[in-house]
Formats: structure tokens, C-alpha cells, sequence
């Protein structure tokens, strides 16, 4: 049996879930709200601030071919390996893990599945050998349509899983908990509590958190009933604040409203395409996607804001403290644009986290009135976060 991740109950919020927990991966400690940092875009001068630097989230996609060459070709392997390496020292060692997703080759086999025996044994030793606390490899196209004559196959997928792990095992597991059904979500919870898995990465693929409601109530009244209310860590990932895609030039930063739902971390968005290609190749024949999606965050007021519309609004909209100086935002390469502006939305929802955190233990009955104050936060969406008594 894993050993349980080790948490402190630090605060909770009195007027909805926004909660504080000290967590330890590792040897080291972090405290919560927070947001993961994801190196991906970062340049190699990116120098991103070290009291930011709470939890180091990886992101690799494999198939039943690379799988093969990652266990059997030696360059193959390295390469995969410095790669990850290179990304760990950009973070100054902080707690890390790395999440990994199994995609079916279309080439070879026409119907999804569960990877084999073989190929699990793979992804949970590439995960083990990168992570502080190993997560259990996700397979999104098996668990969008769970129901009662599959589940037992998903719950066995997990258990094997954690019986790989546990082969040679010296650190804790962070279980994968898809979006499903309520039934199902207990399942899972009560199949990682019976083995002694108390932290869950909760893969979202491209929703709203306010489309799993009911899941999330579920997951946490099987935790209290089973004595873990606030023993638990629930990182999230693959979680959308609307449709970007959309010419609505100011979106509502939902993703960071998923820390007043209770949930601790926030990761980052690795779906894939879940439509044919030529689905997209259609779409960008009516919307202007590339522009569309380079959103800029304002967490002064909670907008995810259409970049080249900004216009006049640029200069009051642009963060004082963005570690990208804003000139340099004036490139014409369309690429390096998109990441400079990911590089400051990271580091946005890092320091807003930590103010959330702020708040829980200086005005832990405030935070509703926080969140209202955000000019962009929607009425129906404080009437979801609210624990308050119906006036």
C-alpha cells in the first residue's frame, strides 16, 4: 500500500471552498491555492520567480509506437529524458511530476483501448523515474463514455496501475479521476482510499469545472465519509474558462474560480483534437482561431482579454508587474507573441493564487466579496461558489 501524501489542514474559507492545505511531495513543502508552473513555453533566458515556484507539472503524450521506442531505442529514450531534465532545472527543483496521456496509433488499431500490461508497466516506470509523486497515466478516449458495463474495466486499467507501481515504490501516487458520472466518481475514489491515495489529478478535457458540480460535491462527501473532508489534495487539469475560440472579446477567468469550488492546484490544458482534422480545417474557414485563443489575463478584474483588440485599453489592461516587459510584446512573430503572453498568464495565476491564499487566512469570510468585486466574474457564477444561506 502507498503511503498517504501528507497534508495540513492550514484554513478554510467560511462563504464558499476556497481552502489553504500544506502539502508535502518529496521533501519539500508548498501550501495551496496554487498553480503549477509549465515550462513549455518558456525561452531559455525565462527566468520565472522562484517564490512562484510552488509545483512542477510535466505533460507527455505517448502511443502504442512510441511506447516501443521509448522502452527499446536507447537515443529515443535519452532524448525524452533531457528533455524533461532541461525543463526541471528551468523550476529550481521544486516538487515535480509528470503526467502522461496513452493515445491509440490510428494507423494500427482502429478501435481505443486500454494500454496492455506491457505498455503500462512503460508509462508508470517513464512516470515514477520523473516525478516526486507518480501519477497514474490518463486515457481520455476510454473514459468519455464510462457507464455501468465498462466501469469495472476502467477500475481494473487503475488497479494494475498501482500494482506496477508498487512494484518498487518509494513514493506516493497521485491518482487520475476523470470527469464521470457521480456513481462512478465514488468508485474511483473508493478503489485509491482503500490503497492508501489521498491526491488526485482531476482531468476536466476541455470543460468547465460548473459542468461537474454534482462530481465534485460526490467526490467530496465519499472523502468526508471515509475521514478524509480535508485530508486530500485534488489538482486540476484540462479545465476551459469558455470557448476562446469565439469572437467574445473578454471571457470570464473561470479556471481560477475552480479554487472557491475546493479544488487546490491548478495545471495546465494538454487535450488533444477530439473531432477529425478536417472538423478544424472547416473552423478556421469561419473564425480567426490563432487570434481568437491569444488571450490576455487581467486578474484585476478576472478576463482572459482578446490580445489585438486591446487597443487603447493596452496600457491600463497590462499587468504592472508582468515579468515580460511589454515592449517586447511588439514582435511580428505571430509564435513567439503567443508564448511571451502564456509566460505572463502563468505567472498571473501564480501571484493570484497566492493571493487567494492570502485571504483565506486574514479574511476567511470574505472571499465571496473577493470574487464578486472581479468586474468579470458572472452573477450565476458567485451564486455557485456561495455557501451562504439562501436570502
Amino acid at each position: 500500500m502507498t503511503r498517504e501524501t501528507r497534508i495540513s489542514m492550514c484554513s478554510i474559507a467560511d462563504d464558499t471552498d476556497l481552502r489553504s492545505l500544506e502539502i508535502q511531495i518529496g521533501p519539500q513543502k508548498f501550501r495551496t491555492p496554487t498553480t503549477a508552473v509549465i515550462t513549455n513555453n518558456f525561452y531559455k533566458d525565462t527566468s520565472f520567480p522562484k517564490d512562484l515556484l510552488d509545483l512542477h507539472e510535466m505533460f507527455l503524450r505517448f502511443d502504442e509506437d512510441s511506447l516501443i521506442k521509448l522502452d527499446q531505442d536507447t537515443g529515443y529514450s535519452v532524448d525524452k529524458n533531457k528533455k524533461l531534465d532541461h525543463s526541471v532545472n528551468k523550476t529550481h527543483s521544486c516538487p515535480k511530476f509528470c503526467l502522461l496521456e496513452f493515445k491509440n496509433n490510428t494507423k494500427n488499431s482502429v478501435e481505443s483501448r486500454y494500454p496492455t500490461h506491457q505498455e503500462i508497466d512503460i508509462l508508470t516506470n517513464f512516470a515514477y523515474s520523473h516525478s516526486d509523486i507518480t501519477p497514474i497515466p490518463s486515457v481520455p478516449k476510454m473514459v468519455r463514455n464510462l457507464h455501468k458495463d465498462n466501469i469495472d474495466d476502467f477500475l481494473t486499467y487503475l488497479n494494475i496501475c498501482c500494482e506496477t507501481i508498487e512494484v518498487r515504490n518509494k513514493k506516493c501516487i497521485l491518482g487520475y479521476i476523470p470527469t464521470t458520472a457521480p456513481l462512478f466518481t465514488r468508485k474511483i475514489v473508493n478503489l485509491y482510499l482503500d490503497k492508501g491515495i489521498n491526491a488526485y489529478y482531476i482531468d476536466f478535457d476541455g470543460t468547465m469545472v460548473t459542468s461537474h458540480l454534482d462530481m465534485l460535491n460526490s467526490l467530496k462527501r465519499e472523502l468526508a465519509k471515509r475521514g478524509y473532508d480535508e485530508n486530500n489534495f485534488l489538482h486540476y487539469v484540462n479545465v476551459t474558462y469558455g470557448k476562446s475560440i469565439n469572437d467574445t472579446k473578454v471571457l470570464s477567468a473561470r479556471d481560477l474560480l475552480a479554487f472557491g469550488h475546493g479544488l487546490d492546484s491548478l495545471g495546465g490544458i494538454h487535450t488533444s483534437q477530439r473531432r477529425p482534422p478536417e472538423y478544424y480545417e472547416m473552423l478556421k474557414t469561419k473564425k480567426d482561431i490563432n487570434r481568437n485563443t491569444n488571450r490576455l489575463l487581467n486578474i484585476d478584474n478576472y478576463g482572459y482579454y482578446i490580445y489585438d483588440t486591446l487597443g487603447n485599453k493596452f496600457e491600463t489592461l497590462y499587468p504592472e508587474n508582468a515579468l515580460i516587459n511589454k515592449d517586447l510584446l511588439n514582435t511580428p512573430v505571430k509564435t513567439r507573441l503567443t508564448k511571451l503572453i502564456k509566460i505572463v498568464n502563468l505567472q498571473q495565476q501564480c501571484l493570484e493564487a497566492d493571493k487567494l491564499g492570502q485571504i483565506i487566512n486574514e479574511t476567511p469570510d470574505e472571499s465571496l466579496n473577493y470574487f464578486e468585486s472581479k468586474r468579470n466574474v458572472l452573477d450565476n457564477d458567485i451564486k455557485l461558489l456561495s455557501k451562504r444561506s439562501a436570502e
